[in-house]
Order: structure tokens, then sequence, then C-alpha cells
């Protein structure tokens, strides 16, 4: 008994573990948050006491506090109170950084308005980073509740998690070895990639998706002169979807994905269910451009709604729903990261 008891336990611990790294997929990567607010405080708040340098840099990152408790059933159903949920609002920020600044302004030693205004402009920060990568989210709740995304980068994105990575290692060892080095002029030049890094994002987003068709959607690549474009054609006999890969510059395109399906099949009405289903799952609420991918059997169909976002040397996030062919009805239901075939 105590032994099954210990096994238990430490199944879910790793499904903690997993479900905390799946979720982190989501943001722009930790590094570049936590970079951007060492970075921004240094430069902005370097008059002040080192203390109001570091409380910027936490708040910076504080914005995910919410994954902790996402792995809560309730919690993670409930879509306001999920990650990237009302915890990334510009409301939510002004209150929440007032209320830690009451009790912040005292533990510092600073006039409780400075600590509001530092903390809210860079609990601010962390969501305008993320309004610029994949997952949608409810920036201007509650007085539009719609959830938005400008989305230059990836969720995923080990390029430049390496990048911001290793300068966050550099700033670490310079300020115990050369503390003079921590303050220098550096910061410019690292700012200065960034912004040129960012810029570079954006103007390519918006360059390549104007010259796209309507039914056609910009995905930006791992590396910034990659980028993949997704399709949703729909006509009067078929609907068809792709995913290609492209490189800047270069005419030549991949294809990764294609398939179609025809108007008032089986397959489209089963389609048509899967949305309504998928619309349950977090995921569907901050992702959007989907691909399906049909398995047949001789009883059965297996729908896999892929997210493209989610893309990722061949694997995507998906739901995976079996159904009776006789009936249509609903055999199994899953959801998690696959590999097209």
């Amino acid at each position: 008994m105590i032994k099954l008891i210990i096994i238990e336990i430490i199944n879910k611990n790793i499904k903690l573990k997993i479900y905390i790294k799946i979720s982190y997929l989501r943001n722009m990567d930790f590094f570049t948050h936590f970079l951007m607010g060492i970075l921004l405080s240094l430069f902005t708040l370097n008059s002040f006491n080192f203390s109001i340098v570091l409380y910027g840099i936490i708040m910076a990152v504080i914005a995910d506090f919410d994954i902790i408790l996402e792995p809560l059933k309730r919690i993670k159903d409930t879509p306001l109170l999920s990650h990237k949920g009302v915890s990334h609002s510009y409301f939510f920020a002004f209150l929440f950084s007032g209320l830690i600044g009451i009790f912040s302004s005292f533990l510092l030693q600073e006039p409780f308005l400075l600590v509001w205004v530092v903390g809210f402009l860079f609990y601010s920060l962390h969501l305008t980073l993320d309004f610029l990568s994949a997952s949608k989210i409810p920036l201007f709740y509650p007085f539009y509740k719609k959830r938005v995304r400008f989305f230059i980068d990836r969720a995923i994105n080990i390029a430049l998690a390496t990048v911001s990575g290793s300068i966050i290692l550099f700033y670490f060892v310079v300020f115990f070895l050369w503390p003079s080095l921590y303050f220098s002029p550096i910061i410019y030049f690292i700012l200065g990639f960034y912004l040129f890094y960012f810029s570079y994002r954006i103007i390519t987003k918006v360059w390549v998706q104007l010259r796209l068709p309507n039914y056609a959607h910009y995905i930006p690549g791992i590396f910034p002169f990659t980028y993949l474009v997704y399709q949703n054609q729909s006509n009067e006999d078929k609907i068809t979807f792709k995913l290609t890969k492209k490189i800047q510059f270069k005419e030549k395109s991949t294809t990764l994905y294609e398939t179609t399906i025809e108007k008032n099949s089986q397959k489209e009405i089963i389609y048509k269910q899967a949305l309504g289903i998928c619309k349950k799952y977090t995921f569907f609420l901050k992702w959007e451009y989907i691909l399906p991918q049909f398995k047949e059997s001789e009883k059965e169909f297996t729908l896999y709604l892929l997210l493209s976002e989610s893309y990722f040397s061949g694997s995507f996030y998906s739901i995976n729903i079996q159904f009776d062919k006789s009936s249509n009805r609903i055999l199994s239901l899953k959801n998690g990261f696959s590999t097209k075939n």
C-alpha cells in the first residue's frame, strides 16, 4: 500500500512538472521576460536605489504566477483564471501592482506612488511581450473582452531563449567579477539588439501578411528569416488546409501539411462538431490556426485538430477525437502533443 502511494505521488509530481513545462511553451520564453526586466530596470531606474531596480525585475516576471495554480482542474477549466487569463490584462496589472505596492513600499522604504508606477510598468512590460507571441490574451479586459495578439514571435523559440539565457548568464558573472561593467554602456548595445530584433519581426509580419490573400496567415518561424504560412480556403466544393514553410527573399517554399475536406460530407459534419468541442480547451481559445487530420477504420473516424502555432519539428499540439462512423457519436477524446502522420 505504501509503495503504491509513493508511486502515485511520484507520478503526480511528474505530471505537474510536465504541465508547468508545457504551460511555459505558451509564453514568450522566461529568459527574455527576465532579461528585458533586467535591462530596462537598469536603464530607467539607475538613479534610484538598487532595491527599486530589483523590484522592477521581479514585477517583469511575476505575471506568470498563475502557472502554479493552473494544474488545479477548476482553475484550468476556467478561461479567465487559467494561465494567460485575467492576470494578463492591463487592468489587473494596475490593481495588482497597487495592492503589492502597499506592502512593498514599506519593505523598500520608498514612496508608495513610485513603487506602484514601477510595478505597473514592469508588469505591463511582461504583458506587452506576451502580446507579441503566439497566445491570445485578454489584454484590455474587462473593457474589451476579446483576446488579442500581434504574433511576431513563436511561443517555442529556442533560438531567442538561448540568446537571452546566455546574456543573463553573462550579467550574473559580471555582477560578481566586474560590477562596474554591470552598469556600463554595454546595456545600450544589448537593448539595441532587442530593439532591432523586435522591429525586424514586426516589419516582416506586416510586409508578409499584407501580401497574402485573406484566407492565409503569417506564422513567425524560430529564426527571423523563416516563417510559416497557414491557409484555410473554402469554395463551393471543398475546404483546403495547408501549412508551408518559407525563407525570406526566396520564392521556394516547403509544404509541411496539406489536406482537404469535401463539402457536405461526413468528414465535414464531424469536423464542425469537433470545432464546437475544442472551444472548451484553453489552447484553442488562445490559438486558432487549425489543421484537421483524419484517420479512418471500418467502424471509426479519428480526427486530430492540429494547432499550427505549436508546430515544431513535425509535432503539433492537438485534440484527438474518436467518432463512431454510423452515428457520429464521440467514443473518446484526448489532447496533447502529437506528430503528424
